[in-house]
């Protein structure tokens, strides 16, 4: 049985090449695959692309590297770069960008599992640290358009980030916290209010992790400013989950601050003015604002002399105006974008020097509002303001505009008996519903 497997058994012998024995021209085979092999796996991919493995590290952490002008990445990162002179850059929003003339050297052998690493660090700085919150607070401004964020998908937390890259300028503290105030307008989803309060602890703690006592001033400060700011507990209601909301809608605090709600007092009026063939009404606090929306026959006139606005008129709304609840003036210039009205504002000269001729702010047709029998059934008018959603809070003028909005207010009341309404549009919109009339006001410096 044996002999029978034996002789079933194949054997494979090699012949000789040339009179080189099998043993030999076999070994060098192998030998020249294995070398072929180490050629690929150890000097290959050091030949092709010579360089090295660049991580940039910056402070404050984050900013975008560019390598010859082009975006590679952000700071941190690993990035392939070939061997030469390149030009590596950092750069973010509000800060100076920091570049330096970089010569790569490269690694041949075994770049493929040992590659070359260098590391280069900046130092980023900003001339106003203010200034560049600002621009991170403009962005949680935008964000605060796109409602509660889901699992699906996440928004960035724009304010604290800021918080911590410009929250090491001490010198530019208070403007910060104005400007924090200002982007608390926006905080009218949970996500948002998460980004502000961390972006308050940041600040309080010049753009580092917080401290015991910097953490209680923080929590302090965050208490005083629901106190002294009425409507501060509605707005928890409205934006803190259901069971959270009960618990402050049956609080004192609560119920004190709905008793507190009342408009402020209308100011007296002093006198009036025919400017422009514009009737306008004068309050004791300077300003002047018309009687009535812009005509729409002054309106052409400023066209005529600026045709290039005539493109700044649209229609939002493709609706007929008679489906509205208000009772549109036909003589009234509506349809404008924010845009052309505050070129026609600009068109307009004001009565002295030291004034600026403009749309009116929401505090400033709010005043009017109490007083102008005309402000009732007109619709929506633009004022200067860009829109933000929340107003309880005291911000500065300055601030409001560093801060900014992608949509500009509306203002409006339907009939004599109703409460003020407001709303808002992107500035370059408009719909036919839509009008507005002129301020005159003393210069802010």
């Amino acid at each position: 049985m044996q002999e029978k497997q034996n002789k079933d058994e194949i054997q494979v012998k090699f012949k000789p090449i040339y009179g080189i024995r099998p043993g030999v021209y076999l070994t060098f085979i192998y030998s020249f695959a294995l070398l072929l092999i180490l050629f690929f796996l150890l000097l290959y991919p050091g030949l092709k692309n010579p360089g090295v493995v660049l991580i940039v590290k910056t402070e404050p952490a984050g900013a975008a590297i560019r390598i010859d002008s082009i975006y590679r990445g952000i700071a941190g990162s690993k990035i392939p770069v070939s061997k030469g002179t390149h030009v590596i850059e950092a750069v973010m929003p509000g800060f100076e960008t920091q570049g330096t003339a970089y010569q790569v050297p490269a690694r041949y052998f075994g770049s493929l599992f040992f590659p070359l690493r260098r590391n280069i660090e900046f130092t980023l700085n900003t001339q106003d640290a203010a200034a560049a919150f600002a621009l991170y607070a403009a962005d949680y401004a935008e964000w605060s358009f796109a409602g509660e964020p889901t699992a699906s998908w996440q928004i960035p937390m724009s304010l604290s980030e800021g918080a911590y890259r410009a929250g090491t300028v001490k010198e530019s503290n208070d403007d910060m916290q104005r400007i924090l105030l200002a982007a608390s307008c926006f905080a009218v989803t949970k996500a948002a209010i998460r980004d502000l309060i961390r972006a308050k602890i940041l600040l309080d703690n010049g753009g580092n992790a917080p401290v015991p006592t910097a953490l209680v001033r923080s929590i302090s400060d965050i208490f005083a400013f629901l106190s002294k700011n009425p409507g501060a507990a509605k707005w928890l209601s409205q934006v803190l989950p259901r069971e959270q909301a009960s618990i402050i809608e049956s609080s004192d605090w609560f119920k004190k601050q709905e008793r507190s709600g009342a408009p402020p007092k209308p100011q007296a009026v002093t006198g009036s003015a025919r400017i422009a063939g514009i009737n306008f009404i004068k309050f004791s606090s300077g300003f002047m604002i018309s009687e009535t929306p812009v005509s729409r026959s002054l309106f052409e006139t400023f066209l005529k002399d600026q045709p290039q606005w005539k493109e700044y008129q649209t229609d939002y709304f493709p609706q007929e105006i008679s489906s509205y609840p208000w009772e549109i003036d036909k003589n009234v210039i509506t349809g404008v974008t924010w845009y052309a009205a505050q070129a026609f504002c600009d068109w307009i000269l004001p009565p002295s020097p030291n004034m600026e001729s403009r749309l009116p702010t929401e505090e400033e047709w709010s005043i009017a509002a109490q007083s102008i029998g005309s402000m009732k059934n007109v619709g929506w008018e633009w004022c200067a303001d860009p829109y933000s959603p929340l107003q309880f809070a005291n911000v500065s003028y300055q601030a409001k505009q560093f801060v900014g909005s992608p949509e500009r207010s509306l203002r409006g009341r339907q009939t004599a008996n109703s409460a003020e309404t407001r709303a808002s549009l992107p500035p370059d919109l408009s719909s036919p519903i839509v009008t507005f009339r002129i301020v005159f006001a003393p210069v802010k410096e």
